[in-house]
């Protein structure tokens, strides 16, 4: 954990006046979490807490809450806590990694109250025109164009033939009994003739995903920036929610819905994921709510099954109940991105595929100084840097997968990212020089 003098922080009420535009208010380097109902924006660094062994070592959780703790804040008795760590977890749980308190945080829920925490000094005499001062200087969204006008090129990281190869490998290893499901990934750079304009990325992905969370997370690697469709789990005092996605299909018909519900693969990949998720939370549950079908979840382009699971947790000898991030690192990965069983899935995903996959299928969110916190699957989404966005997408592969379905399955996903990053243009991994 990064040391410094102690600090103290201000939550303060905005006043009425001019709108915030959020995603201009973050520009090029701040954090952005809104998932439609909580709006978050941070600013500056006040704080870094280090993870040097990654999410999966001995008490990563509860460093995180000790050092959210040493944060002193004068908040005039507003609900919920005002300090908040940020992060973009790598999918593997031993990289190291880091999460941010920012210096100036926003906030806006859904009836559209706003506040905003200053750490390391007094809030302002005007604090909202200090935002819209912050804001002009990290640009405005709504006056950006509609995308690049130049031509950007793919480039697959591997072809299509060798997916098709990695689908068939492990489909042989679920007929011959090893797994019963693997989540293989596959990824592309997608090259501009300039590095894209991130808040007007941003505004677009909330107009073309509104049911999605749209995040923008500095790591080490670049900013990792996405729609999520798929919530890992949320915390608010002893309620706990995960809404598991898994199965996919693309937008269609009425009688397109009906057999994608009635498909007993998407049905038993779906099915996996849930009872998975489920039998991790119920140790730590008084009451826990598994509903018997799933639901359709709707996107631009595709279709998902997902099941919305919710407890209430169980307090422990300390008289806690576990933090939002202890949750996460007790369902991190879940088989709708690793598989089943989790040790040889993980250990097929480091064989099969052809690169690390980074931050993609990572958990991205915040925790706060109460343990309340929100984090999404870091899927639907790129990682930027400089003129390159780097895009991965991943199927499940079970029993009855076909190689072929899995590929365009692919295509849908990566499509769905491209579709932000480059609207009006035409994804295609093929072998021609991919420029569009």
């Amino acid at each position: 954990m990064t040391s410094g003098p102690s600090l103290s922080a201000v939550r303060r009420v905005l006043p009425p006046g001019p709108p915030i535009d959020p995603y201009a208010l973050a520009g090029t380097d701040g954090v952005v979490f809104d998932s439609g109902t909580t709006l978050l924006v941070g600013i500056g660094r006040a704080l870094v807490i280090g993870l040097g062994g990654g999410l999966g070592a001995a008490g990563a959780a509860d460093c995180v809450q000790r050092a959210l703790a040493t944060i002193a804040c004068e908040d005039d008795g507003l609900p919920g806590s005002a300090v908040l760590a940020f992060g973009a977890l790598p999918f593997d749980r031993r990289e190291p990694t880091e999460l941010v308190v920012p210096e100036v945080l926003y906030r806006r829920n859904a009836d559209g109250e706003e506040w905003v925490t200053v750490i390391g000094g007094s809030s302002a005499d005007d604090p909202r025109g200090d935002l819209l001062a912050r804001q002009r200087s990290g640009g405005t969204a709504g006056e950006h164009g509609d995308g690049p006008t130049a031509p950007v090129v793919v480039e697959p990281l591997s072809t299509d033939s060798r997916f098709l190869d990695m689908v068939t490998t492990a489909v042989a290893a679920i007929r011959d009994g090893e797994l019963a499901k693997v989540v293989l990934a596959r990824q592309v750079d997608v090259r501009f003739e300039e590095p894209p304009d991130l808040p007007a990325l941003l505004a677009r992905w909330r107009a073309l995903e509104p049911n999605c969370t749209v995040f923008s997370m500095p790591t080490s690697a670049g900013r990792f920036v996405g729609a999520s469709p798929e919530l890992l789990v949320a915390r608010r005092g002893s309620t706990v929610v995960s809404r598991p996605l898994a199965g996919t299909t693309r937008q269609g018909s009425e009688q397109d819905d009906a057999a994608f519900r009635g498909s007993s693969k998407d049905a038993g990949e779906h099915r996996l994921v849930v009872e998975a998720i489920a039998a991790s939370l119920a140790p730590l549950c008084s009451t826990l709510d598994v509903p018997d079908r799933p639901e359709l979840v709707r996107l631009h382009n595709v279709v998902h099954l997902g099941t919305a699971i919710r407890g209430v947790l169980r307090a422990g000898g300390s008289g806690a109940v576990p933090s939002a991030l202890d949750l996460v690192s007790v369902l991190h990965p879940t088989p709708a991105v690793g598989g089943v069983p989790l040790a040889l899935a993980l250990s097929t995903i480091d064989r099969l595929e052809d690169d690390r996959r980074g931050h993609y299928a990572g958990p991205v969110g915040y925790v706060d100084a109460d343990g309340d916190g929100e984090w999404v699957l870091g899927i639907r989404a790129a990682t930027l840097h400089g003129d390159t966005a780097r895009l991965a997408a991943g199927v499940g592969i079970v029993e009855g997968s076909e190689p072929a379905a899995e590929l365009v399955e692919t295509e849908l996903k990566f499509t769905a990212v491209f579709n932000a990053l480059a609207p009006g243009a035409e994804f295609s991994t093929a072998p021609s020089g991919s420029v569009v």
